[in-house]
């Protein structure tokens, strides 16, 4: 196997797009971090692609954009072991790794190996697909684009969410609720009312399916449905206006959202960990 460093995206596409695209939805990272380099290349201050191949043909991708954790596509343990050894060999910023479970062990044993640190799972994720809307019971309100007036309301409702649900993360810059706001891919669902009481977003679209995330409803207004009727109002306009289906992430030890989820049809379709390197 050979350990390929790219500088040029658009060479790293042609050598590991059918790669990415022959599992979209495990590789959507990796995918979204390429189309958002094809549309606005200034958006990550720093961008490392790497790649393996195996008699010719890419086996495995790695993409890093600090301070964000590397993100893994699908790859069996033994390419992503490698690409663990041979990253942890060329990098002073690596603290963790996301993948899917299995490679992300195998690359994260690799990487720490020698280093004085151990690999801590931080979180295990549950990859769902959607292709169709189960009814789900109405719950009074609606939904609403999110628009300027909302920013201070989603700047705190976003740092909210990364306390409590993604606390190792890079936290939520200073125009997050101005950038939620405004940029025609977060929802709202109102109380009867008018009061905002749970948001969620679109992100990455790959391959026909659009990602649904962050979604958080404060303390204080859950148990009532809002996030389930929010979700499933906007998987329904995502499905009307002609893509494929949606995907998202959920933490598995959170069985409530999982439940949430199903309910509206979204089905596991794989397993993500996100795992850390901790000294000692």
């Amino acid at each position: 196997m050979r350990w390929l460093v790219h500088l040029d995206p658009v060479e790293f596409e042609a050598v590991a797009g059918a790669h990415l695209r022959a599992a979209p939805l495990v590789n959507q990272m990796p995918l979204g971090v390429l189309a958002t380099l094809r549309t606005d290349p200034a958006r990550y201050p720093v961008v490392r692609l790497r790649s393996v191949s195996r008699d010719g043909v890419c086996v495995g991708v790695l993409v890093h954009t600090p301070p964000w954790n590397p993100t893994l596509s699908a790859a069996d343990p033994d390419v992503a072991a490698l690409m663990g050894g041979a990253y942890a060999a060329e990098t002073h910023d690596l603290f963790g790794v996301f993948g899917q479970e299995e490679a992300a062990h195998a690359f994260a044993e690799a990487a720490v190996t020698g280093s004085g640190q151990h690999a801590e799972v931080e979180g295990r994720m549950g990859l769902f697909e959607l292709r169709q809307v189960n009814p789900v019971p109405e719950v009074p309100g609606r939904m609403c684009l999110a628009d300027g007036a909302h920013a201070p309301l989603l700047r705190a409702w976003g740092e909210a969410f990364h306390a409590e649900a993604v606390p190792h993360d890079p936290p939520p810059t200073a125009d997050t609720g101005v950038r939620y706001a405004t940029n025609g891919r977060v929802y709202l669902w109102l109380s009867p009312e008018g009061t905002p009481v749970s948001f969620a977003a679109f992100g990455r679209e790959i391959e026909g399916f659009v990602s649904v995330g962050p979604v958080y409803t404060p303390p204080e207004a859950r148990g009532h449905g809002y996030a389930t009727a929010l979700v499933a109002a906007m998987s329904r306009q995502a499905l009307a206006s002609g893509r494929r289906g949606c995907t998202l992430f959920t933490d598995l030890a959170n069985p409530v959202s999982n439940a949430i989820y199903e309910k509206i049809g979204y089905r596991r379709v794989g397993t993500m960990a996100r795992v850390r390197f901790v000294d000692g």
